[in-house]
């Protein structure tokens, strides 16, 4: 036999102790349960809408009270701590970011977004220190402040230095040249002059990657990025409406880098027709189009000499503050060329490591080595039995490299 319903409302009010927790109202007849029942779940679907509304708005008031609190014990823990009458200057560079210094150290507490935390952290200059995350703002700056000291009181280490001083790299060169010259090494410049040159466009460019992710340090400092993903060769090319059967797309420095070399695969024979055709292929592509929109940090376009390697260039986009440097003429070039190949020829590491002006720190003695025999192997003016002689040394020392 069916029951009668009755549908009560539990209030939030304290009833009184001869009262019930709950009043009635509404109470249906035994017939009308069917009904009832089968009105929920026709409307299933809405009430649980309704119910994930009202819960979703329930969590996000608890949240924003919890912010506030929180907010208000934020501001609280700064008030109580006396930053003056610390040993540490402590200066207040923004709400809820605190900074001060201790002879050549840094130290920075600041509050997390969500106000959970305190990310404290320490460092020099040339020196990244400490960082660790505290719930209480006292903890925080006693931490700091003690890794401060730690900090300041260690040696600092004598700066790397990977270029030796311009004046010095001058006075090497001079010395290194006159060597040669004088000796038995010494490769003429006129010595590279090919029999016949032919051409080759060319377009070096540097791309800004097309996705990458972000984060910032406990120290607060601008957002690093990392995991930079860059267009392939083939997508590059139709970024830049170039015909990719037309050019050869290649990344020097490796694949998902930022350096692009872009040359044709027709060889040119008169300098008048590349120079043309260069211009052609620079005016219908969309590369100005692609640096405007900040996808290209910098790219400049010309012609190559197939035989030399030496490039002209007719032009560039680039930015005033990541400009190119200023090319070097022609005759300048087969200079540096012939100086090269002829330190190759003698071997001598220390007059090559004169001439680049570089220290062991930017390029070891193994790795000059390696260079010389290379470009050794590559000479078209060197004896064959010079060049065997560095194809055998490569052979044995280039897993080295």
């Amino acid at each position: 036999k069916l029951m009668g319903i009755s549908i009560y409302y539990f209030g939030n009010e304290k009833p009184a102790e001869s009262q019930p927790a709950s009043r009635e109202l509404l109470r249906l007849p035994p017939e009308a349960g069917p009904e009832l029942i089968e009105l929920l779940q026709t409307n299933k679907q809405i009430i649980t809408e309704f119910a994930d509304q009202e819960k979703k708005q329930f969590d996000k008031a608890v949240q924003e009270l919890w912010k506030m609190l929180l907010g208000f014990h934020r501001e609280d823990e700064q008030k109580k701590i006396d930053f003056p009458a610390r040993s540490f200057d402590w200066h207040c560079v923004e709400p809820d970011r605190w900074s001060c210094k201790h002879q050549s150290a840094e130290g920075r507490v600041r509050l997390q977004k969500d106000k959970w935390s305190w990310d404290a952290c320490v460092r020099r200059s040339g020196f990244v220190g400490n960082s660790k995350c505290f719930v209480y703002l006292q903890e925080a700056v006693e931490w700091v402040e003690k890794e401060l000291v730690d900090l300041a009181s260690r040696m600092e280490g004598e700066a790397k230095i990977y270029m030796r001083p311009e004046e010095q790299q001058k006075a090497d060169l001079i010395r290194v040249r006159q060597k040669l010259q004088h000796g038995p090494y010494w490769i003429d410049p006129a010595a590279l002059e090919p029999k016949h040159i032919t051409y080759k466009i060319f377009i070096q460019l540097e791309a800004q990657p097309v996705t990458f992710k972000t984060f910032e340090s406990r120290c607060g400092d601008p957002l690093f990025s990392y995991d930079e993903r860059y267009l392939s060769p083939s997508q590059l090319a139709t970024a830049v409406n170039l015909d990719f059967n037309r050019f050869n797309v290649t990344q020097p420095v490796g694949e998902n880098t930022e350096w692009y070399r872009i040359m044709s695969v027709t060889t040119y024979y008169q300098e008048t027709t590349v120079a043309e055709q260069a211009q052609k292929t620079w005016d219908q592509s969309q590369i100005i189009q692609q640096f405007k929109a900040g996808k290209i940090k910098r790219v400049r376009y010309g012609y190559k000499e197939v035989e030399t390697g030496y490039t002209v260039y007719l032009g560039a986009c680039e930015q005033s503050d990541f400009p190119w440097g200023e090319p070097v003429s022609r005759e300048e070039y087969l200079e540096t060329q012939a100086m090269e190949e002829s330190l190759s020829f003698a071997l001598d590491l220390n007059d090559y490591r004169d001439y680049l002006g570089a220290t062991e720190e930017l390029i070891s003695d193994e790795l000059i080595r390696t260079k010389m025999h290379k470009k050794r192997l590559q000479s078209r003016h060197l004896p064959e039995e010079i060049r065997r002689e560095s194809k055998i040394w490569l052979a044995q020392h280039e897993p080295l490299k």
